[in-house]
C-alpha cells in the first residue's frame, strides 16, 4: 500500500476510536466532568479493575475494527475490485469520475473530513469547550468561603473520642423507597435507613434524604477529598504536582492531620490498590495514615494474587479484616481514626459475592441490598465491642451511582426530576441536633460535622469550605444554591491552586 494510503487508512482508525471510546466511557461512567477525565489523566492509573480494560476491548475494540474497515473498504474498493480500464478513445464523464474517485487526495480529504467530525463529536460529548471556556474564568467562591485550622480555635474534649469513618461507594439515598423520600417503590436499603432514623442522618427533605453530589466532590478520589478536607478536587490548568505524582494537595489540611496532632493514630482499608487515583499519597502525606489495601492483604498472606476478585478484594473480607484489625488497634493506649472504603457496589453491576442474595430483578439491586445489610451487621459487630462507648461511626456514600446502564434502563421507576442524593449517618455522636431536615448540603460539610461529632469544637462552626451541620450556620449551599456553587466550582481558582496544589 502507497505512503499516503497508510495515512489515510490511519486517520480513519484514530476518528473512528476516538468516536467509540468517548462512547464506550460515557457509556460505562455516566455523565463524566471534563475535569475528572484529566485528573485521572494526569495520576497513575495503577490498581484500575482490570475489567474495565477487558470490557473495553471487549466492545469498542471490535467497533472499531469493524467500522474502519468498512469505511476502507468503500474508500478503497477501486483498489479492490479490479476494473476494466476504459480506451482513451472512449473516454466519457464516467471515465473521469473514477479517476477523480481514485484520486489519493480525495481519500486523503474525506479521512480528514471524518477527523475533523470525530474532533467535534467528541469536544460536545465532552464539553471540552464549555470546560476551557469557563476555566478562563477566576472565581472567588473559595477563597471568599475557605476556613483553615489556624484561623480558627478548636478544642478537643478531655477524653478523646475514636473515629470509624465508613465511605460506600455509591451509596445513595435514592435506594429507599417512595415512602421514605427515596425513588423505588421497594426500599433497597432498609438497614440503612433504620440506621439513619434510629441515629443522626442530615436530609435533604423532611423525611429520609442525603448531601447534594456536587462539582469536583462527585468521584471516589475527589469524595474522600471533599469529606475529609472540605475541599473539592480541583485541576490547575497549567500542569501541577498531580502530574509528577509525588505530592498531592501540599497545601490542604484534613481529618488526619488535625487528630494526628492530637495524638490519633490514623488508618486507612480499602478492598482495591490504594495507589488508584492517588489515595495512598492524599492519606499518607495528610495525616500518616496506616494504609491497609489489597496489596497488604497479599503481603500478609490473607489471600493470594490469583484469588483476586473485581477491585481486589469483597467488602465480606474488607470487614474481616477490618474487624480484626480494629481488634487489635483498640488495646492500644492512643485513639484511633479508622477508614474504610468499600467497593462492591462500584459499577459495573457491582460484585456479587458469596453472602448477596437474589432478592431483586437486578444484580445491581442485589447487590446494594447486600451492602446495606454488611454494613449493618458491621456496625453491630462494633456496638458489641468495648472501644464502642468511645467510639462515633460515620458512614457516608462517596458519590452518586456512575452505572448509567442501570439508571438508563430502569429510569421509568425513577421521576426524571428526581433529586438524586448521598447517603450519610452518624453514630454515637458526642453531640445532637434537631436541625437534620430539609438541609442543603454537601461532602464539604462533613469535614467540620465529623469533627463535631466527636466532641470537638470550632470555633465559628466552619472548617474548610464546610459547616458544622450540627449549628445553625448556613452551609455554602445554603447560602448561594446549588447552581451556582456548581458554577463557581467549575472555574479556576488562582487561590485554590497558589494555596492547595503547588509546592510550597
Amino acid at each position: 500500500m502507497k505512503k499516503n494510503n497508510v495515512i489515510v487508512v490511519l486517520i480513519i482508525l484514530i476518528s473512528i476510536a476516538i468516536i467509540i471510546s468517548i462512547n464506550w466511557l460515557y457509556n460505562n461512567f455516566g455523565n463524566l466532568s471534563f475535569e475528572e477525565i484529566v485528573f485521572h489523566l494526569k495520576v497513575p492509573l495503577d490498581g484500575t479493575n482490570d475489567s474495565f480494560i477487558f470490557n473495553y476491548l471487549k466492545e469498542a475494540l471490535p467497533k472499531i475494527i469493524i467500522c474502519t474497515a468498512l469505511i476502507c473498504v468503500i474508500l478503497f474498493v477501486d483498489k479492490i475490485i479490479k476494473i476494466k480500464k476504459e480506451k482513451h478513445s472512449k473516454r466519457n464523464i464516467y471515465s473521469d469520475l473514477k479517476l477523480i474517485y481514485k484520486s489519493t487526495r480525495l481519500k486523503l480529504l474525506i479521512a480528514i473530513i471524518i477527523l475533523i467530525i470525530s474532533v467535534i463529536y467528541s469536544c460536545q460529548k465532552t464539553e471540552i469547550i464549555s470546560y476551557i471556556r469557563i476555566v478562563t474564568d477566576n472565581s472567588k467562591l473559595i477563597e471568599e468561603n475557605y476556613v483553615s485550622s489556624e484561623q480558627v480555635k478548636i478544642t478537643f474534649p478531655e477524653e478523646k473520642q475514636n473515629l470509624i469513618y465508613i465511605f460506600m461507594e455509591s451509596m445513595e439515598s435514592t435506594y429507599a423507597s417512595k415512602e421514605l423520600e427515596g425513588a423505588f417503590e421497594e426500599n433497597l436499603i432498609p438497614e440503612l435507613t433504620n440506621l439513619a432514623q434510629q441515629n443522626i442522618s442530615f436530609s435533604h427533605t423532611n423525611k429520609f434524604g442525603g448531601m447534594q453530589n456536587i462539582q469536583n466532590t462527585n468521584w471516589t478520589i475527589a469524595a474522600m477529598v471533599s469529606q475529609t478536607a472540605g475541599l473539592p478536587l480541583k485541576i490547575g490548568i497549567d500542569g501541577n504536582a498531580y502530574g509528577e505524582y509525588s505530592t498531592f494537595l501540599p497545601g490542604a489540611e484534613n481529618i488526619g492531620e488535625i487528630l494526628e496532632k492530637q495524638g490519633y493514630n490514623n488508618y486507612l482499608m480499602i478492598g482495591s490498590e490504594a495507589a488508584f487515583g492517588g489515595r495512598k499519597n492524599y492519606f499518607e502525606q495528610h495525616g500518616n495514615y496506616n494504609i491497609w489495601d489489597l496489596d497488604v492483604a497479599i503481603e500478609k498472606g490473607k489471600m493470594t494474587e490469583e484469588e483476586k476478585v473485581f477491585w481486589g478484594y469483597d467488602d465480606k473480607n474488607l470487614y474481616e479484616y477490618a474487624k480484626e484489625e480494629l481488634t487489635d488497634i483498640s488495646k492500644k493506649d492512643e485513639p484511633f481514626n479508622f477508614t474504610m472504603l468499600t467497593v462492591d457496589t462500584h459499577h459495573v453491576d457491582g460484585y456479587v459475592c458469596e453472602v448477596c442474595e437474589g432478592i431483586h430483578e437486578t444484580q445491581y439491586e442485589n447487590v446494594i441490598s447486600c451492602a446495606s445489610k454488611q454494613v449493618y451487621e458491621f456496625v453491630e459487630w462494633i456496638q458489641e465491642q468495648e472501644f464502642y462507648e468511645n467510639t462515633t461511626i460515620v458512614i457516608c456514600g462517596d458519590h452518586i451511582s456512575m452505572q448509567p446502564e442501570y439508571w438508563w434502563e430502569d429510569i421509568k421507576k425513577i421521576d426524571s426530576n428526581y433529586n438524586r442524593t448521598v447517603y450519610n449517618c452518624i453514630i454515637n455522636s458526642k453531640v445532637s441536633t434537631t436541625n437534620t431536615k430539609n438541609r442543603l448540603f454537601s461532602a464539604l460539610d462533613m469535614y467540620p460535622t465529623t469533627l463535631a461529632s466527636l466532641g470537638i469544637t470550632i470555633e465559628g462552626d466552619k472548617l474548610g469550605l464546610g459547616v458544622n451541620l450540627f449549628s445553625d450556620q448556613k452551609t455554602l449551599l445554603e447560602q448561594y444554591g446549588v447552581e451556582y456553587v456548581n458554577n463557581e466550582l467549575r472555574k479556576t481558582s488562582s487561590f485554590y491552586n497558589n494555596r492547595f496544589i503547588y509546592e510550597k
